[in-house]
Parts: C-alpha cells; sequence; structure tokens
C-alpha cells in the first residue's frame, strides 16, 4: 500500500503528463498559475490536480 507522499507524487507525475501532452490542458493549467502566482510551479501543479478551478489558496489562519 502506497503512503501519502507516493501518492502525492504519483498525482503529481500523472498531472504533469496530462497537462503536458495536450495544449488546451496547458491552456487551463496556466489560467490557474496565473491566479496563484506567489507558489512554485510544483504546489501550483498540485493545487491544479485537486481543484483546477481554485481562486484562492492559503493557510486556513490566513
Amino acid at each position: 500500500m502506497p503512503n501519502k507522499t507516493e501518492e502525492y507524487l504519483a498525482l503529481a507525475c500523472k498531472t504533469a503528463d496530462s497537462i503536458s501532452r495536450q495544449w488546451e490542458h496547458w491552456a487551463e493549467f496556466l489560467i490557474t498559475a496565473a491566479r496563484l502566482y506567489k507558489y512554485s510551479y510544483p504546489d501550483q501543479l498540485m493545487i491544479y490536480a485537486q481543484r483546477p478551478d481554485a481562486t484562492a489558496c492559503a493557510e486556513y489562519d490566513v
């Protein structure tokens, strides 16, 4: 049974593969990344993988 880290890595790899195969997916990712420009690429990728329509992302306390 994979642990959480392995699950997250698999999700990141699957998403990166998906967005690099079709320009439409890449464009959708760029729209999400533009809204979340303060985050690093890996963080943007994981946010997109879990919630492509995210408009903001912050810690609960913020």
